[in-house]
């Protein structure tokens, strides 16, 4: 990824990372170091940069891990505090597993088309402009077809 590049896809989302970082941290200066310190992993690794399909969401992914070093390093014991935010139970976490299971399975139930549209508008978190560039869909058209497969799936989890 050029410089260029860079600058056009990943500083515009430094405001996105901040607030991630600021939840988890609960620090100003200390979200704007892991803010820096992203940006810096960033600029390390750019030349793969070009591969990620979601910048937002992976930004964020990197910002919460690098925030949780920093949680880790704090701590005498290299462990997290049970009340970190994202942190699961492990009872909670298994039931976000097999609740993402469950759904999954009734995705499968929809037509081809409504699951491929949720899958990339809920599973990999793109907008609906992305996903009509790509399919050649309307952006209306992708709201109605993800609107129907929600009602199918609400329904689905009542029987």
């Amino acid at each position: 990824m050029t410089e260029a590049g860079f600058h056009i896809v990943w500083i515009p989302l430094q405001e996105r990372f901040y607030r991630v970082a600021y939840y988890i941290l609960e620090d100003r200066a200390d979200a704007l170091d892991a803010v820096q310190d992203l940006y810096m992993k960033l600029w390390k690794i750019r030349d793969s940069l070009d591969l990620v399909r979601n910048p937002g969401a992976y930004g964020a992914l990197l910002m919460r891990n690098l925030c949780i070093d920093r949680i880790r390093k704090l701590t005498p014991s290299g462990e997290l505090p049970d009340d970190l935010p994202g942190k699961e139970p492990p009872d909670e976490e298994l039931i976000r597993k097999e609740s993402l299971g469950s759904l999954l399975r009734a995705m499968d139930t929809l037509p081809d088309s409504q699951r491929k549209l949720m899958r990339l508008h809920v599973l990999q978190g793109r907008s609906y402009d992305e996903i009509a560039a790509e399919t050649g869909l309307s952006p209306l058209n992708i709201r109605v077809q993800i609107s129907l497969a929600r009602k199918k799936l609400k329904s689905h989890e009542v029987h």
